[in-house]
This record gives structure tokens, sequence and C-alpha cells, in this order.
């Protein structure tokens, strides 16, 4: 009997020992939140966080409103099978743009919860509750809610079995979202890996912009002007679709519209297996970490023979002289350590791709329009232009925190004899660079999707970029003094830039968007050249580039104000 109590106590002890360990999680996020306001520029972040409430409930509302629409058109018509389609573009939604956003309030890295003495279970438990109230995972969970509602209002009979399966889905996301991300930043956290996964991405772009052409070739009486393997590879993959999470939801819904029950409990286990798998993956990867698992690149830097090192420092001494020859050794090297840094971060150069895919759905979109309107239009010349506008939104982190990958090195920068207007100038040198190689795959694209944007045009588009650059690059440079975040290269998720970074960056771009259209717009209602235009950008962009060497030539100043800010927040653990 005294075992026996013994180990009631113990669990009981356990038990309490666990709602603590919660209870204190809910108060450290809560005081790191709290404490965020006492920092400097706290009220302008509060601002930001404000004024980012409704776009971020247009996030969230919208998709949930159309795919409502959707599942209650679809069902009500008839049309169940096609269900698969809302529901794969839900998956996209809450898989992809959860790339690039991040987790409600102030960062918290839920790792350094295993320093402490806590069981396997509860940190699982604490890995997949955080990040609910993620805007991806508030939108994915809006739009299943909508779509249950939506297919309620058309067959009421089918709300409760369509409620059940979507929630299986959305465990389905949901399990399938940690257990990529868990998996990507194990990948990414290490050198050869990295190169892999970005590789691997970028080859996966080219495919999908590939297979695009499948349905770029449908003309308007809808005949296939397209290879047999192209449409056989396209049945493949319908059909592979039924034996996906997406399909399988269908097929349940439409099999117990139908009163097939074998079939739709089977599709439903199909997607409780999926659950099981994902939720296996990710239980591999949290135990890996929880044990101890560390996956630092250092002791493959030790193994390193000294012969190596040498003919490694001598590549480097060589190639940085070469690299003198054209600029000074200062910023010479300094460009070569924010290309060596663009090129060790995955999902940067994930994100870079992204200017590309718009110009793939741009087409997409309008050539669906002309099969379905059977007419022709121009939007083709716009394809290159709509590319640059949004390249401009990407540079955000490049731009409005160029410090933030430099961590606690930034503190070289004020006891090298470097001036910190070099290593800014540097940095804006590879912006550049990147927006001209950009530039150049956003041309070829447009051109492989539709035809060349007319010269007159892409001039005056480029004219548009460089004022748009510049500009951004002048109060880019001073917010990156003023209020610098941290970039971990090897994680998947995470704000790049702070939040009232973020919003000044998207009133610049949107402003300057509104005057380019707004120049363009004059120049078609008067009938005049767009030549003009490029001629009125080309001004702008001078004036630009004058307030831009002005905030360059005040970095330094500016720098040596705030180096105990900056080197603080840059130098957090």
């Amino acid at each position: 009997m005294a075992g026996i109590g013994s180990t009631s106590d113990t669990l009981s002890l356990l038990n309490l020992s666990s709602r603590r360990h919660f209870v204190a999680i809910v108060w450290l996020r809560w005081r790191i939140f709290v404490n965020a306001f006492r920092r400097k520029g706290a009220t302008g972040e509060l601002v930001a966080k404000i004024l980012s409430y409704p776009l971020l409930a247009i996030m969230v509302l919208g998709p949930a409103v159309g795919t409502g629409f959707a599942s209650y058109y679809l069902v009500n018509s008839g049309q169940i099978e096609l269900l698969a389609i809302p529901l794969w573009i839900v998956f996209l939604l809450w898989q992809f743009i959860g790339v690039s956003t991040s987790a409600s309030g102030s960062s918290f890295d839920l790792t350094s919860l295993i320093r402490f003495p806590i069981r396997y279970r509860d940190y699982l438990l604490m890995r997949l509750l955080f990040g609910l109230l993620d805007p991806p995972t508030l939108a994915g969970v809006a739009c299943l809610i909508a779509m249950s509602i939506g297919i309620g209002i058309a067959t009421s009979s089918l709300f409760m079995f369509s409620a059940a399966v979507l929630f299986l889905y959305c465990l389905c996301n949901l399990f399938f979202s940690r257990m990529a991300y868990a998996w990507l930043e194990r990948w990414l956290a290490q050198r050869r890996t990295r190169e892999l996964v970005t590789g691997l991405i970028l080859l996966g772009s080219l495919l999908i912009q590939f297979v695009s052409q499948y349905f770029q070739r449908l003309d308007t009486r809808g005949h296939h002007n397209i290879s047999p393997w192209m449409a056989t590879t396209g049945k493949w993959l319908v059909n592979l679709n039924w034996y996906l999470p997406p399909g399988l939801a269908t097929a349940a819904i439409d099999h117990k519209h139908a009163g097939d029950w074998t079939v739709a409990l089977a599709a439903s286990s199909g997607l409780v297996l999926f659950i099981a798998g994902f939720f296996f993956l990710l239980h591999t990867r949290l135990l890996a970490q929880f044990k101890g698992e560390d996956l630092s690149e250092a002791p493959a830097a030790v193994q390193k023979t000294k012969r190596v090192r040498k003919a490694q420092s001598n590549a480097v001494t060589e190639k940085s002289s070469n690299a003198a020859s054209l600029l000074p050794p200062g910023i010479a090297a300094c460009l070569k350590k924010e290309f060596l840094y663009l090129l060790r971060s995955g999902p940067k150069l994930y994100v870079l791709v992204m200017p590309v895919f718009v110009v793939l759905l741009f087409s997409m979109r309008t050539s669906g329009v002309s099969y379905f309107t059977g007419t022709r239009n121009n939007v083709g010349d716009m394809y290159f232009s709509y590319g640059c506008a949004y390249t401009m939104l990407i540079f955000v982190s490049l731009l409005y925190n160029s410090f933030g990958s430099d961590g606690a090195g930034v503190q070289f920068y004020f006891v090298a004899p470097l001036r910190i207007r070099d290593a800014v100038l540097a940095k804006n040198l590879l912006a550049v660079g990147i927006f001209a190689v950009e530039a150049v795959a956003l041309y070829v694209a447009a051109i492989a999707v539709s035809h060349p944007a007319p010269l007159d045009l892409t001039v005056a588009t480029l004219a548009w970029s460089a004022f748009t650059l510049f500009l951004n690059m002048a109060v880019g440079n001073i917010r990156s003094i003023v209020s610098p975040k941290v970039i971990d290269t090897a994680r998947v998720r995470g704000q790049n830039v702070s939040g009232l970074n973020s919003l000044i960056s998207l009133l610049v771009v949107f402003a300057t968007v509104l005057v380019g259209a707004t120049v363009l717009a004059i120049c078609q209602t008067l009938h005049l050249s767009r030549w003009i235009a490029a001629a009125v950008f080309l001004i702008l962009s001078v004036f630009a580039a004058m307030i831009y060497w002005l905030a360059l030539e005040s970095t330094d100043a500016l720098a040596a104000r705030n180096v105990e800010s900056l080197t603080s927040t840059l130098g957090k653990i």
C-alpha cells in the first residue's frame, strides 16, 4: 500500500508540475508582450500592431468568405467532387504563406525549454499549441469553418459529417505544417543540407512554372495543343489527388452525400492515417531535439586540415583582391560577406524566387479569363511591371533590417577600421545587384508566358523601380540602425523586420505604386506616350538618389548615437 501511495503521490506531483509549466509559459509569453512596450520605439510598434489588425482581418476573413461561397455553390449545383479545389487552396494558403509570416507577438524559441526539467509530453503539447494564433492558421481554420457552413446551408444533412471530415483535414494541415517546419529547420541547420534544400526549392519552382504551360496552351475553343505525355501527366496528377488529404476529404463528403457510407468512412480513415503519419514524423524530430541533438556546424569545421584551410584562405584573399580592384577594400570585403550570408540562407533564396511566381500566377489568371470569355487582352504587357512592383515588397528584410543577419558580429563594425557608411553601402550594392538579376529573370519569365513588354513600358518600369529602390534604401538604412532585429538564417519562419519597419516599408511601396499608377493613367487618359512617364520616373529617381546619398552620409553619426541599442539588440542569444 505504501508503494501504491507513493506512486499516486508521484503522479499527482507530475500533473501539478505540468500545470505549473503551462502556467509559467503563459506568464512568460505575457511578460514578453508587456515588456516589449518598454523598449525604445515601443510606441511605434504598438501603432504598427494596431494598424495591422485590419489587414490581418482581411487576410483571415477574405479567403474564408470566398471558400464558404464556393462550397455552397459547388454542393448546391451537384459538383461536390470539385470541393478538392478550395481544399487545395486552403492547403497552399496554410503552408506556403506561413513561410513568410511569423507568430503573433514577440518571438520566443520553444527549443530553449529543453534546458529545463520538463517532460517530453509537455514539450510536445507546447510545440503543438504554440502558434495557433498565427495568421495562416487562423485563415486556414476560418476557411474550413466557412466551408462547413456553406455545405450545411446547401445540404443540411451533410453539415455534421462534413464538419467532422473538415476537422480531420484541419488536424492534417496543422500536423503537416508543424512537421514540415520542424524538419526544414533541421535540414537548414547544416550547410550541406541547407544547400540541398535550397536547390530542391528552386528546382520545384522551375517545375511548377513548366507544368503551368499545360494550362497556358488551352485555346479559346478548349482544344489541347500539348503533347500526349503532358496530357497523361495531367490525368495522373488528377488521379493522385484522390489519394491525398484534399481528395480524401472531398471523396468522403461526396460518397456520404450519395449514401455510400463504406467509401465515405474509408476516405475518412485515410485522413486519420495521414494525421498519424505526420504526427509520427513530428514526434521523431521533436524527440531528437528533446534528447539534446546538436546540429552545430563547428565539428565539421574542426575536421578540416591545415592545408585545406590555407588553400581556402588563399582563395578568399585572391577573390577579395580581385573585388578590391573595382571597389575599395572595405566595401569589397563587406559585399563578399553579404553575398555569403545570402547563399547560406535557404529561406531568403526561396523568397527571392517568388517574383517569378507572381508572373506565373498573373499569366494563369489572365489565361483562364481568356479561356472562359473567348477574348484576348493586353494584360501580358504588364507582367514585367507587376513582377518589379512585387519585388520591392520582398526587399523588406534586405533594406529595412540590413544588420539583422550580422547578429552579435555587428560590434566588429565599430572596432574595425571601417566606416558604417561603407558597410551600409555594400549591403545596398547587394540589393541593387539582386534586383538586377530579378529584373532579368522577370523579363525572361514574362516573355516565356506571354510576349515581351513594349520598350517604352519596360523603360518606364525600370525608371520607376530605380525611384522606388533608392527611396526604400534611404528610409531602410535609417530604420536598420534605429530599429534592428536579429535574423536566424536557419529558421524557416520568423519575422525578419520589426512591425513598425514592415508598416513603413509597405507605406513607401504603396505610395510609389500610387505615383506610378497615377502617372501611367494620366498618360493613357491624355493619349500621351509612355516615354513621358519614363522621363517623369527618371527625374523622380534622380531626386530619390540624392535623398539616398544624404541619408547614406548620415549613417556614421546615426550609428554612433545608436551603438548601444544596436549592439545590445543584435547581440541577444
